[in-house]
């Protein structure tokens, strides 16, 4: 699949006047973050697009609830078939997260520091 790359405020990248593209792993690990930057509800279209961030607004994070959100919110990219792991860096007031996802063609993907926006 291919994608119009975006820069990490979410606006399209342009290069003498035409869209940059992204395909493969870089377009997945593009659309996990747009999912993971989303809140749940958000997008009209698909009120089940996004993640539920009510568990990362909590005063006591809970981790175990933090993980059960990511992986309901990547449940709906087909392209992802197993969450393998998740680690949370706290970075200021900043929470970043890398995950380890494994993908249909059982290979695996590494995405790293994913701003949660949360």
């Amino acid at each position: 699949m291919n994608s119009i790359l975006l820069n990490p405020d979410g606006d399209f990248v342009f290069e003498q006047g035409s869209f940059l593209m992204v395909k493969e792993d870089e377009e997945l690990a593009q659309s996990v973050r747009m999912v993971l930057q989303t809140a749940l509800e958000e997008w009209f279209l698909n009120e089940e697009f996004g993640l539920n961030r009510e568990v990362f607004l909590n005063k006591l994070f809970n981790e175990n609830e933090a993980r059960d959100s990511i992986i309901e919110a990547l449940s709906l990219e087909n392209r992802i078939s197993l969450v393998e792991e998740i680690k949370f860096k706290k970075v200021g007031r900043k929470l970043l997260i890398d995950l380890v996802l494994l993908k249909n063609d059982n290979t695996s993907l590494l995405i790293e520091g994913v701003n949660l926006n949360a």
